[in-house]
């Protein structure tokens, strides 16, 4: 039996993401919204799209009442968690990573969830063509409902953007040394943010170089704009600081005009913005003798790796 399993997983291993996006997508998807889904899962990858060898599982979806309950696991290969996601006939998703060593996922059905993030393109074409709704999408929509409804709020539960008076800026400084998990949930953090109308500023003062605080700000205004445009977080972009001591990007949630309309768009620098800042941040840094605000020490410091299957030394290296 666990030979059949794990053959299964192997040959799911071998989908495309072509593949993947089709079984995702809902019936007669238009172009836009194939695209979005490729998008989507390029953030999020499903089953054989996650790339890391090993993986933790953090929730699992109660294939009863659609909760996402969480779990403490430890960490497991990709091949197990796959079977175990099989096993439920649901899918794993990642959600974010720890470099490329190890990847949070959770099991739950996504193509609810899938369907819910094209709902808007769906029912764009349906308007044109005056077909009206798949009894599956309206059976998705009503599953994914009960999700929300049962467990963990879903990108529809959210409340809607504030478009009232500016609230407080809201200042949100970071290392240019974090990884991608950090950048993962931050960058959710930041724009939800937004949507209860407050501006934000994304700053990196502790860098090792003009390169790497502008390149960390680039993946987190990133982040920040894929998860908006996901959510209809609508925002721009109102300044870019680059100096010798600091990498900065404003952010700033739409105001009415004397219309009474709101700007519906998310915008943020352009690839001409980002090189004209990392070239006035890299002038900066010349013109006061360094290269950053603080150098790299090759000095090894005792860190503890919590609950591991593998023993590690005071320094939180694996010892064989």
């Amino acid at each position: 039996m666990a030979g059949v399993r794990h053959d299964a997983a192997v040959e799911t291993a071998k989908k495309s993401i072509d593949t993947i996006v089709e079984e995702l997508a809902p019936p007669n998807a238009p172009p836009a919204a194939l695209e979005k889904i490729r998008s989507y899962l390029r953030m999020h990858p499903v089953d054989t799209l996650i790339l890391h060898a090993e993986v933790q599982i953090t929730h699992i979806e109660n294939a009863e009442t659609g909760a996402e309950d969480r779990v403490n696991l430890s960490p497991m290969n990709i091949t197990d968690a796959l079977e175990q996601a099989q096993l439920r006939k649901m899918n794993l998703v990642q959600m974010g990573a720890r470099g490329d060593d190890l990847a949070y996922c959770r099991i739950r059905r996504e193509r609810p969830w899938v369907w819910k993030l094209v709902e808007p393109e769906m029912e764009l074409v349906s308007g044109l063509t005056g077909a009206p709704m798949t009894d599956a999408s309206a059976a998705a929509g009503a599953q994914l409902q009960q999700q929300q409804q049962g467990g963990d709020a879903g990108p529809s539960d959210q409340p809607r953007q504030y478009l009232g008076k500016t609230k407080e800026l809201i200042d949100h400084a970071f290392r240019d040394a974090v990884d991608a998990h950090f950048i993962g949930w931050r960058s959710k953090k930041i724009a939800q943010d937004i949507r209860k109308g407050h501006p934000v500023k994304l700053t990196i003062r502790d860098f090792q170089s003009a390169e790497a605080a502008v390149h960390r700000l680039r993946e987190m205004s990133n982040a920040v704009r894929t998860y908006a445009e996901e959510q209809h977080i609508y925002h721009h972009f109102t300044s870019i600081v680059a100096s010798d001591r600091e990498a900065s990007l404003t952010l700033s949630p739409p105001t009415a005009n004397k219309s009474g309309t709101v700007s519906k768009t998310v915008r943020h620098p352009s690839e001409k913005e980002w090189a004209h800042a990392l070239r006035r941040m890299e002038e900066a840094c010349q013109k006061a003798g360094r290269s950053g605000t603080y150098m790299k020490s090759n000095k090894l410091k005792m860190r503890s790796v919590g609950a591991s299957t593998y023993r590690v030394d005071k320094y939180g290296r694996r010892v064989d």
